[in-house]
């Protein structure tokens, strides 16, 4: 009852288990971003930048501190070491830049400090485009109909909307009349900011009535701003139409979208953390649907451009497929060994019963059922049923030696508990260290090693008492099954039959050669130990990456065209890869954003494919030929990019920094370097961070001539501000709910050149106006569109993809390559991005390898009661590497963190056969038995049983192992390491094992033999 009762826990909790990806991962990671219009990167480096990380750098337990400064915009993180609490970090930030916001422009947005969540993230992407309104109202419709709809769904955090400008009331001055009339830019923003205002002016009693006073001056119309006075000259008055055109238009497009080639506008749907992606994305997708039949107008195409949705669903169902499919197979094993279809239903149980159970825990430890914790299930449920079938078939042999089912259970269970408990007791020892594991791996693998642990705990439960109480009531004697099968019977019986005739003849042989490699030992271990160190040599042969690359039909090529280039021009140089993206044959939906970060040179062209099953070819095929059609491509930079880099940044997983004082000499060594890693075979789309500079007018103040005229840098640099980038009212123009900015500028015929700008009327103290070229140098030069920072130093960081080729092959020529760069002193270099985070996963996984072995060690030492067979069992470990290495090699896997964990995984799993050797041999010697005849006679009784849970575990993991359907690619490397590491392994340990024990047990006696002589005792 006492299992049923789990097993009720377990099923309640399934239904309540949120489905994702990924597990939840939590980045210590926080972010300041701030925003000043119009200022160049170097300002934005010195007025803010600078400041905020001086401020912030102060807060503990900081990892690493970085920062990017783009035109207008701020962006400084702060990466916290493994187990600092973001939320408490977060308020300390947000008190560090409080205090600093003093020294900051007055101009500045507030500064935004959160903390990144990579599970609060956008799910989905749709873009809404009409034939018969322009890009303005669509966006309208979706701000008024579509965002606030959506962004009242449970589980969405927050609803993007881009791609088109917004409404905005523009004053376009005339600089001539400005000056003929004599007012001035400020005079302008002042008039239009005060005249528009509605003010409380108190209560008044009027024969016992109370009313409320109100002054009334807030806009009605665009024609209430044209008529205005902004001056009086001699009883004539000035209106803002006589100076200005006032116009009810639209912002400054700095983003453009595009989709399937028609313009568009993009929302994208973020999800709150912690959510189940799939129940919301649902949602969303069930609204949007309710809102294109009933609320929004016939003409209005609404189309679905990203649903990563869609991919975790096809994912988690392959993986829960191939969980079935691999205890289906497990089961049928089992069948074939026990020919019993009784005893085969006993074990069967402990499979359903574990799984179920297992549930009830992840709902306790809030897990949910992603890659990760469904992959540990699907990996696992061979071994859940081996302890089931160890315990049964030790059951089975006392029947057949002529006992009760009931006392066989007894005494069959009692004889092989050491053996069971040792076997699980090794296999928790290693999920515990892995899900244990410190930085962002640790966090990745929680869920997967500590699920197979809780189903593998429950399986050990489920073995000592559910399995031996069904044996003992439902399995019958040998000799009650008289009666000949018929039919379809027969047929199994005839399967069975020849199945156990080939294994009493594998039996047969193995005994033969146990005995005839008991005669030699020294030679074989010898032999088997170089035939590891040749297999270990193999190694460089396999390629090196942080994780495989998976099929999830959706990827990006981002181009950049020279800096400087606007948005219009950038619209014709990307329209013809566009219209070669349109042509793919296996094309779903295509996306254009033109606009990157709001620079108008960078694009971005959002790609989804249709399912993998309808298609017959890869995503890395369809990727690998647009490289190739890209090459030719003119005045446009592209990358190919999947964007399954783990983090925040660029996806692309070879990633170098090259760090020092100086911008321009840090630019050289860096297109150096890139120019080198171009000629590296299997690079792609190789680039540099901060690889070009941007044209700029610079405006260069005179002190004398300044001070002639009575101007000063400050009102110089706002009237230039309001002319050419412009200045919004405080106060904004309202109707019904909307409010929107008005923008006084400069007209725009007036603001297209350089001649432009040194013409432009400063006003004096005294009252005039003068040229700003005869105040100013006014030529045109260059800065920097990017200015990245780390350490609170400058770096530059260099790119590349790889194709073909592993990222671990790649980043070591270029570890090879950074000697000749010759850097000068204050320069360095470092690995970021995937390329860190590979080699601080790999060296985290390798202190949790180290620890598992030292744990099922200590666990063995315990079990056993000795020091020396738990060496003789661990031998066993070494040679599953044989099998792993060669898997890989044959299914041309990569070694990455997939494979690694699937090696400390397999340092668990193969000490489950050693274990039922040696106990059994240790049984039989202390009945007396001779210790060759009892490694003979325990290789003979635990053969079946080895075979079987062997081949469990195999064909459990076969389905994972094969890599087939959605996501398969990220699991197959360690189902690949899994199953080749178990098949090696069992050869070997079954002939090695016994040898090394022969060999050890007669060391001990010559020890003994020694001690006694020498104490001058007669042996």
């Amino acid at each position: 009852m006492l299992v049923l009762l789990l097993v009720v826990f377990g099923m309640s909790a399934y239904p309540s288990l949120g489905i994702d990806l990924n597990p939840d991962v939590d980045f210590p990671i926080v972010t300041v971003r701030i925003t000043y219009t119009g200022a160049s990167p170097e300002e934005m480096e010195s007025l803010i930048t600078k400041p905020v990380e001086d401020a912030v750098s102060s807060v503990s337990g900081i990892k690493t501190l970085s920062s990017v400064s783009r035109e207008g915009s701020s962006e400084t993180t702060i990466e916290f070491e493994f187990g600092t609490n973001a939320k408490l970090a977060a308020n300390e930030v947000r008190e560090k830049v409080a205090g600093v916001r003093r020294r900051l422009p007055e101009e500045i947005d507030e500064p935004v400090v959160q903390r990144f969540d990579i599970t609060a993230q956008a799910i989905l992407y749709f873009s809404m485009a009409s034939d018969v309104r322009n890009r303005g109202e669509i966006r309208k419709i979706a701000v008024d109909l579509v965002k606030d709809d959506l962004q009242r769904l449970d589980g969405v955090a927050e609803v993007n909307v881009y791609g088109a400008a917004e409404r905005e009331i523009h004053i376009y001055l005339d600089p001539q009349k400005l000056e003929a009339y004599n007012v001035t830019f400020q005079q302008i923003l002042e008039l239009a900011n005060n005249q528009n205002i509605n003010t409380p002016g108190g209560r008044v009693n009027e024969k016992g009535t109370e009313l409320t006073v109100r002054t009334i001056g807030k806009y009605r119309s665009v024609q209430d701003i044209k008529d205005i006075v902004v001056a009086n000259q001699q009883g004539r008055l000035i209106r803002m139409s006589d100076i200005a055109n006032v116009e009810d238009g639209w912002a400054e497009e700095r983003v453009y979208a595009r989709t399937d080639g028609q313009p568009s506008v993009m929302l994208s749907v973020q999800k709150q953390s912690g959510s189940n992606t799939v129940d919301v994305a649902e949602r969303v997708k069930k609204q949007v649907e309710h809102l294109r039949n009933n609320v929004l107008p016939p003409d209005m195409k609404v189309t679905m451009t990203r649903d990563s949705s869609v991919y975790i669903r096809d994912s988690v169902e392959d993986v829960i497929v191939s969980l079935v499919f691999g205890s289906f197979l497990a089961v049928f094993i089992t069948f074939l060994f026990l020919r019993n279809g009784r005893a085969t239903i006993i074990c069967a149980i402990a499979i359903p019963t574990s799984i179920i159970a297992t549930f009830f825990l992840m709902k306790s430890m809030n897990f949910t059922l992603n890659n990760m914790s469904l992959m540990g299930l699907s990996l696992s449920v061979g071994i859940l049923i081996d302890d089931a079938i160890v315990v049964i078939e030790n059951i089975f042999r006392h029947m057949e030696e002529g006992k009760s089912p009931f006392e066989a259970a007894k005494d069959g269970t009692q004889e092989i508990a050491l053996a069971v408990m040792a076997t699980t007791l090794s296999i928790l020892a290693v999920f515990v260290p892995v899900g244990n594991m410190g930085l962002v791996i640790g966090q990745f693998f929680k869920q997967f090693g500590l699920t197979v642990a809780f189903a593998v705990a429950f399986s050990l439960f489920v073995a000592f008492t559910l399995t031996p109480t069904l044996a003992a009531y439902w399995l019958k004697p040998h000799s009650t099954e008289t009666v000949a099968p018929r039919g379809f019977s027969r047929l199994v019986q005839k399967m069975l039959d020849s199945f156990e005739n080939g294994f009493l003849a594998v039996r047969t042989l193995y005994v033969f050669i146990l005995r005839w490699a008991l005669q030699r030992p020294k030679k074989l271990v010898v032999v088997a130990v170089l035939s590891l160190f040749i297999n270990v040599m193999l190694t460089p042969f396999l390629g090196v990456e942080f994780q495989p690359t998976y099929d999830s039909g959706e990827f990006n090529i981002v181009m950049n065209a020279p800096a400087g280039t606007s948005i219009d021009r950038m619209k014709e140089l990307v329209t013809p890869i566009e219209k070669l993206v349109l042509e793919i044959p296996e094309l779903e939906a295509a996306y254009l954003l033109v606009g990157q970060n709001r620079q108008t040179y960078r694009s971005t062209l959002g790609i989804r494919l249709i399912s993998a099953s309808e298609r017959d070819r890869s995503m890395t095929q369809i990727m690998d030929e647009l490289r190739f059609k890209l090459r030719g491509v003119r005045n446009l930079k592209t990358a190919v990019q999947n964007n399954q880099g783990v983090g925040r940044g660029d996806s692309r997983p070879v990633q170098l920094a090259l760090r020092g004082p100086e911008l321009e000499a840090l630019s050289h060594y860096a297109q150096d370097l890139a120019e080198k890693i171009r000629q590296i075979p299997g690079s792609a789309d190789v680039d540099i961070s901060s690889e070009q500079s941007e044209p700029e007018v610079l405006v260069r103040m005179d002190p004398a001539r300044m001070g002639e005229i009575g101007v000063d840098a400050t009102a110089v640099g706002d009237v230039i501000q309001m002319a050419f980038l412009g200045k919004t009212t405080k106060n904004q123009y309202n109707i019904a709910d909307s409010d929107y900015d008005i923008r006084v500028q400069l007209q725009e015929q007036s603001r297209l050149n350089i001649d432009d700008v040194a013409n432009l009327r400063i006003s004096t103290k005294s009252g005039t106006f003068a040229r700003l070229g005869d105040v100013a140098e006014v030529k045109l030069s260059s800065g920097p569109t990017q200015i990245d920072r780390e350490g609170r130093q400058r770096q530059v960081i260099v790119y590349s993809n790889a194709v073909g080729v592993s990222a671990g092959e790649i980043i070591a020529k270029v570890r090879d390559l950074l000697p000749e760069l010759n850097l000068p002193l204050g320069y360095s270099t470092k690995f970021v991005g995937s390329a860190q985070m590979m080699q601080e996963s790999f060296a985290e996984i390798g202190k949790a390898l180290v620890l598992a072995i030292i744990l099922i060690y200590m666990v063995l030492a315990a079990e056993f009661e000795s020091f020396v067979h738990p060496l003789t069992i661990m031998l066993s470990l070494p040679f599953s590497l044989v099998g792993a290495i060669l898997g890989l090699l044959v299914a041309a896997k990569t070694i990455n963190i997939m494979a690694l964990i699937g090696v400390i995984m397999l340092m668990g799993l193969v000490t489950k056969n050693a274990i039922l050797l040696v106990d059994y041999t240790n049984q039989l010697r202390a009945n007396g038995m001779e210790v060759v005849e009892a490694l003979v006679e325990a290789g003979a009784v635990r053969l079946r049983p080895i075979l079987m849970t062997t081949a469990a575990m195999i064909f459990g993991m076969l389905p994972v192992a094969l890599g087939i359907g959605a996501g398969a690619e990220l699991r197959s490397s360690m189902g690949v390491v899994l199953v080749g590491g178990l098949i090696t392994s069992t050869m070997l340990t079954l002939i090695i094992v016994p040898l090394v024990y022969l060999l050890i047990d007669r060391m001990q006696n010559r020890l003994k033999h020694d001690k006694a002589k020498d104490a001058g005792i007669t042996v």
